[in-house]
């Protein structure tokens, strides 16, 4: 029967920690599917095909965001998504021209190319290596695209198209005269081929020519001259070729509205290139090579919209470089290693700035706050929001734990906190009463359980101060984010949580050891502490706790943000940066003191379970001694899951693994305070004396067998915690964690009741 009830009690404990792992586990997947976004906080899920449709889903419009459907004047993504759209009308909804396709077949023999209407012919992926004889009548669109086609001065001849896409044909030269008599082409579609050269003369006479597209090829020369007969040219694709423009110049094209450089080899930028584009509403110079730019290389464009500069090697922008351009909407600077000052920022039209990749000691916090017409601004980490509080809308939106408008984001996350907090208190609560009301208790046991539970009730009161703290900035967080962090009020919380965590490790540790001598070696001299011995060890453990939690208060005396730095919960756990502010302080805490204590603790058990288990192999367990092993086994279980889980983050984080936000939310709000909320059982609600005190008489029935079955002996043996024999406790100084009356005497008297004699253990 006591096996079974040990299964039983094994079994059910696995199964809460199967059961609560996959529930962290479902939570930190967020709270939609996959191929759904989530809005409102969380608590509304789109399909992504609703995504940038122009209809908006959500209450709070995040899935027509500007920053993420990149809706900025000018934008190049607007620009591809409309055509796009015309393409697929084009080739699924227009009525079939059969005339024009009976012409076609006369004309070429097994030809599968499509005409719609009287104007469009489709020859897309038929393996072409020339482009057919289309008939004349009225055909002005003609798509050629995913072929092998060779151009020639004839290929066109006799022609008059108003769109041509030769895009995906692997074309590498394009004839002088190639082009010769197309005046109406408005749209000419080159990209990805094999490009390597423009020859003069290429574009000549296409005068009415609006949109050119250049990208993906291998352009390494592009006389600039050969654009200034397209004096039409509205928009010009040159991205992802091998351009350098060292000493070009854009000659002046008065209707040029977007240039699109991305992707090439451009290293410098010098006053000329752009001066003469005074109209240019887009700039896009991602992804190049620049390192220098030149103070007045964006003097001529005063009309400048939409400037794109991520994504390259720049170290240092003059602070006049932006200036003329007063118009400005929309700025790309990520992943440069830049300063941005206010002069820098003097740009009073700004709508939208992407500083991502960009350390926030690097980011001066009064360019921010002076950009007032700022209202999307783009940042590495959500912590940074905090020096943006005027801009509604900050990416990232959330660090898993945190958002714009609340300190917790989540419903369930406020719930749990609440919880835990309530859980910590009362329970700690109880055993403090509780082990006031059981005053002919040892004394050193009892100061023992008392410091673990005030330890242990710190960690509600840090989950208070965070509950309250999120009531009161419900809906307004980002307005005060950064107030909340760099407080007083914010250090003393982290001070709470990481005394409360350290003190805690450091009891848990002291209770082992003494635990493992006084249990596992009974006879190997070990002085029992009193408790004077107790009290001093309670100091020096309360000291050290509470200096590993002070040392960075103290180390950056500057600044009160240490706990506050990269989370508005002020536990410096700090798993989503590789290397933060006072990372040597985070490892030596999490790698080195409670990854020691951890392994010690789980060493020091696993020691006393086997030594336990050597001495009993040759009679049967005892239901006590049943619940001596349950509760050692629940202990390792719940530190183990406790700090197992932050450890190995620690290490992912030093690693660069990304950590996912839910994942971290949840070890912060519940898997980290969960140890504080258990100790109580595991301590002191699981002994049968405290039992006894609480009324809780019905527990004996499960884990307690009679007196009459086991005697005094073996309870003491199976009760670490208490002392079952009132009789012999008045005026003796028990072991401390094993209360027989002396441990040579009990297990004398244990091994004669055993069969076995002190000699052989």
């Amino acid at each position: 029967m006591s096996f079974r009830r040990s299964i039983i009690v094994g079994g059910i404990l696995i199964i809460f920690l199967i059961l609560l792992s996959s529930f962290t586990f479902y939570l930190s997947l967020g709270p939609c599917p996959r191929g759904s976004f989530a809005c409102d906080n969380g608590t509304v899920c789109v399909p992504q095909r609703a995504i940038c449709d122009n209809h908006s889903d959500c209450k709070d419009k995040n899935d027509e965001d500007r920053v993420m459907c990149g809706m900025f004047y000018g934008s190049k993504n607007v620009v591809s998504l409309l055509l796009s759209r015309v393409l697929s009308k084009n080739g699924t909804v227009l009525e079939k021209n059969k005339t024009c396709e009976r012409e076609l077949e006369e004309k070429i023999e097994e030809t599968q190319c499509r005409c719609f209407y009287s104007s469009v012919v489709f020859c897309r992926n038929l393996s072409l290596t020339s482009v057919p004889q289309i008939p004349t009548n009225e055909i002005n669109r003609l798509y050629l695209a995913y072929n092998s086609i060779k151009l020639t001065g004839k290929s066109f001849l006799g022609l008059q198209l108003e769109y041509l896409d030769l895009k995906f044909n692997n074309i590498s030269h394009i004839p002088a005269d190639t082009f010769r008599g197309q005046d109406a082409l408005n749209k000419l579609y080159l990209s990805n081929n094999e490009i390597v050269e423009i020859v003069r003369g290429t574009f000549a006479g296409l005068t009415k020519l609006q949109f050119l597209m250049l990208r993906s090829n291998r352009l390494m020369r592009l006389p600039l001259i050969e654009l200034q007969d397209l004096q039409a040219l509205v928009m010009l694709d040159l991205s992802h070729n091998r351009l350098t423009l060292t000493g070009e110049e854009f000659p002046e094209m008065q209707n040029m509205y977007d240039l699109i450089l991305d992707g090439n080899l451009i290293e410098e930028i010098d006053d000329k290139l752009f001066a003469r584009l005074g109209h240019l509403h887009l700039l896009s110079l991602h992804s190049n090579r620049i390192r220098s730019i030149h103070p007045h290389a964006f003097k001529g464009l005063t009309d400048l919209r939409e400037l794109g500069l991520s994504n390259n090697l720049l170290h240092h922008l003059p602070d006049t470089v932006l200036t003329p351009m007063s118009l400005l909407e929309a700025l790309f600077l990520q992943n440069n290693t830049i300063n941005i000052t206010a002069k820098l920022l003097n740009l009073k039209n700004l709508q939208f700035l992407n500083l991502d990749g960009i350390e926030i000691k690097n980011i001066d916090a009064d360019a921010v706050s002076g950009l007032t017409t700022l209202q999307s601004i783009v940042f590495t980490k959500f912590y940074y929001c905090g020096y943006a509080p005027h801009v509604k809308n900050c990416k990232p939106n959330t660090d898993g734990i945190s958002t714009l408008s609340d300190l917790l984001s989540k419903p369930v996350l406020r719930y749990s906190a609440w919880l835990m907090a309530l859980v910590t208190c009362m329970g700690n609560g109880l055993v403090l009463w509780g082990r006031f009301a059981l005053r002919d208790e040892n004394r050193a046991v009892s100061m023992v359980i008392r410091n673990l539970a005030v330890a242990d009730m710190l960690m509600g009161f840090y989950l208070l101060i965070i509950s309250i703290q999120d009531f009161r900035y419900r809906n307004r967080y980002h307005e005060v984010a950064q107030d909340w962090a760099s407080s007083w009020n914010c250090t003393l919380a982290g001070l709470l949580a990481m005394t409360s965590s350290e003190v805690s490790m450091l009891i848990l540790a002291f209770m082992s050891v003494e635990r493992f001598l006084l249990i596992a070696d009974p006879f190997g001299g070990h002085r029992r502490l009193d408790s004077r011995n107790v009290l001093t060890s309670m100091i020096a453990i309360w000291t050290v706790g509470g200096t590993i939690a002070i040392i960075p208060v103290i180390h950056w005396r500057s600044s009160t943000r240490f706990y506050g730095t990269y989370s508005g919960t002020c536990f410096p756990l700090h798993v989503q940066e590789r290397f933060p502010l006072g990372w040597q302080y985070s490892a030596f805490v999490f790698l080195g003191v409670n990854l020691s204590l951890l392994m010690l603790i789980a060493s020091l058990y696993t020691a006393l379970l086997i030594s336990i288990w050597r001495t009993r192999r040759a009679t049967p367990l005892a239901v006590l001694d049943c619940e001596f092993a349950i509760r050692f086994f629940f202990i390792v279980l719940t530190d183990a899951t406790c700090w197992a889980p932050i450890i190995a983050l620690k290490i992912l984080a030093f690693l660069s693994y990304e950590i996912s936000a839910d994942i971290y939310a949840w070890i912060v709000i519940f898997i980290l305070p969960l140890n504080s909320a258990v100790n109580p059982l595991l301590y002191t609600f699981t002994t049968p004396r405290y039992r006894d005190k609480i009324g809780m008489k019905g527990w004996q029935t499960i884990f307690v067998r009679r007196k009459n079955d086991v005697g005094v002996v073996g309870e003491g043996t199976a009760n670490g915690l208490t002392n079952s024999n009132p009789d012999e406790s008045q005026g003796k100084i028990l072991p401390l964690l094993y209360t027989p009356s002396t441990a040579k005497h009990d297990w004398k008297i244990l091994g004669k009741s055993l069969g076995f004699s002190p000699q052989n253990g």
